[in-house]
């Protein structure tokens, strides 16, 4: 193999450059989990001179290989997340977890609509990248973000996207009809409209009704229709489990294999009566000890907590090992302590409901 790859690197014609670049890939592949950070560097920038010498097909080649690796080389990852031809970098964009919120940003703030397209297609987008796709974007990527199920939205940024969205009336609708967008929310982005964007929404009102309905109404509708077939869904496996048909453990560990988020939330709601803006807090915050406590007053399982860690930190766009950081975490914690904080989380919340209703 060494003596092929010696006399593949002495040939210069774009070809060989692309048969030496695949071969150095699958070496680097093979014994990726082995390598130092330094040997891994050097791989990394042996791949990426050879990346600047082959055709658009062979990068294209390269590229789908290396996306879906935890172990690419970040700077190979950027150079073809970067590349100018989409056909190399939107499968970069897409899938690879190497690049980071930083990278996706950077991308996304210099590079074509194009780039921008491909980054809506990732799962877990965060609010900071979110922000950058709202100001940049054309239509086809402010629909393609909205459209996200799992993107995520800072204030700043949905603001941005219902502005945006005001020459685009296709994309205000979309944002309403988001299952993670209730009314209030959209409403009070609206509310900080300027003066000029006030005027752009009171003319689509007035220059259809029907839109105006369909944005305060068919958001509600498609809301509440979701939650109420989760409800069910949820109400029906608990009975399940009640009849020892089932398990907690197995009910959460499922829902991580299927990537369902919010059907963990809900199972968590109903199971312990909590608070649906407080679970879902703790599953949407980096800090794992509110979650521990919950899942620890159910008695479930480290292997079904290790899997709800892992959906977490690809939901959060965190790395793998710091799921395993939560589930080490997560054995540390006892019953009784868990019980005594949700106890002393229940008083609390009690007396603050009785200060709202005074």
């Amino acid at each position: 193999m060494f003596d092929r790859l010696i006399a593949l690197s002495q040939e210069k014609t774009s070809e060989k450059r692309g048969d030496l670049l695949i071969w150095i890939s699958e070496l680097f592949t093979e014994g990726a989990e082995n390598y130092t950070d330094a040997e891994t560097r050097l791989f990394g920038d042996i791949l990426c001179r050879l990346v600047d010498q082959v055709s658009v097909d062979v990068r294209a080649q390269f590229s789908e290989q290396m996306a879906p690796l935890s172990c690419t080389p970040r700077a190979v990852a950027m150079r073809l997340a970067s590349d100018e031809e989409i056909a190399v970098s939107c499968v970069m964009l897409e899938q690879s977890t190497v690049l980071t919120d930083a990278d996706l940003r950077d991308i996304a703030a210099s590079l074509s609509q194009g780039h921008l397209l491909a980054i809506t297609r990732r799962k877990g987008l965060s609010e900071t990248v979110t922000e950058v796709l709202a100001d940049r974007g054309n239509v086809e990527v402010l629909e393609g973000v909205t459209r996200n199920a799992t993107a995520r939205f800072s204030d700043f940024g949905l603001k941005r996207l219902a502005t945006r969205g005001l020459d685009y009336p296709k994309v205000l609708l979309a944002l309403s009809q988001r299952a993670d967008m209730p009314a209030e929310r959209l409403a009070r982005a609206m509310a900080s409209f300027d003066a000029e964007s006030r005027a752009k929404l009171e003319n689509i009102v007035a220059l259809s009704p029907d839109f105006a309905v369909l944005l305060v109404t068919e958001a509600s509708d498609i809301a509440r229709q979701r939650k109420q077939e989760l409800e069910t869904e949820i109400s029906s496996l608990l009975r399940r489990i009640r009849q020892r048909l089932g398990t907690l453990d197995d009910a959460i560990v499922g829902f991580a294999d299927q990537d369902r988020m919010e059907a963990v939330a809900e199972l968590l709601v109903q199971v312990t009566g909590l608070e649906e803006a407080h679970v879902a807090n703790v599953l949407n915050h980096d800090n794992d000890f509110g979650l521990a406590v919950i899942c620890r007053s159910l008695s479930i399982g480290d292997k079904a907590y290790l899997d709800l860690s892992r959906l977490r930190a690809q939901h959060l766009r965190q790395p793998p090992s710091l799921a395993e950081a939560w589930a080490g975490n997560y054995a540390e914690i006892d019953r009784a302590s868990a019980d005594r904080a949700l106890y002393f989380h229940r008083m609390r919340q009690a007396v603050l409901n009785s200060e709202k209703r005074a």
